[in-house]
């Protein structure tokens, strides 16, 4: 079963343009107004008390700016920037498929590349070290878990440990 689709890849792409337009919007706006003051601020005459009132308006309006661009990018547009290149390193990068018997699911919050995952926990043979493992394959947070019986065989398909699809074979008792 696919568990990662080429959907959440572009959903992603549109939430990523979707932000990015959003605060481009902001800062047109802002730099317009800002502009339009400068060119006042230019036309008046030496010494006219106009000018401490376009001061009065461009100084807090280019500290909300300021505050809100800091604010905007470092939470809203990082995370959803995070999430888009990870969305990206899983559509496109190399793949590795295992086989390994399903123990349980770990639901504690992960951080992997900057996105909220949880946990499948697998044993799975290591054949350099010829011994078992228990290894973490990682989800969606948001997502649910994919419904595996636990002690079944699985084969499933990773990108740097992260899972994209996965396959049942058997039930298996250990």
């Amino acid at each position: 079963m696919e568990y990662f689709k080429q959907e959440e890849f572009l959903k992603a792409k549109k939430q990523r343009a979707k932000a990015l337009a959003i605060y481009l919007m902001v800062a047109l706006v802002y730099f317009v107004i800002a502009l339009g003051l400068f060119l006042y601020y230019r036309s008046l005459p030496y010494r006219s008390p106009d000018i401490t009132k376009v001061k009065l308006i461009l100084y807090p309006i280019t500290v909300a700016f300021a505050i809100f661009s800091i604010i905007y990018l470092s939470i809203a547009f990082r995370r959803i920037n995070r999430y888009y290149k990870f969305c990206y390193n899983l559509s496109t990068a190399k793949r590795e498929t295992s086989t390994a018997v399903y123990l349980e699911n770990d639901g504690k919050l992960f951080v992997k590349d900057g996105v909220d995952c949880k946990a499948l926990v697998f044993l799975e043979w290591n054949k350099y070290k010829k011994d078992y493992f228990e290894r973490k394959v990682f989800v969606f947070y948001e997502k649910d878990f994919p419904i595996i019986k636990e002690k079944a065989e699985v084969e499933f398909v990773t990108q740097g440990n992260f899972l994209i699809n996965y396959n049942v074979l058997e039930e298996e008792n250990i």
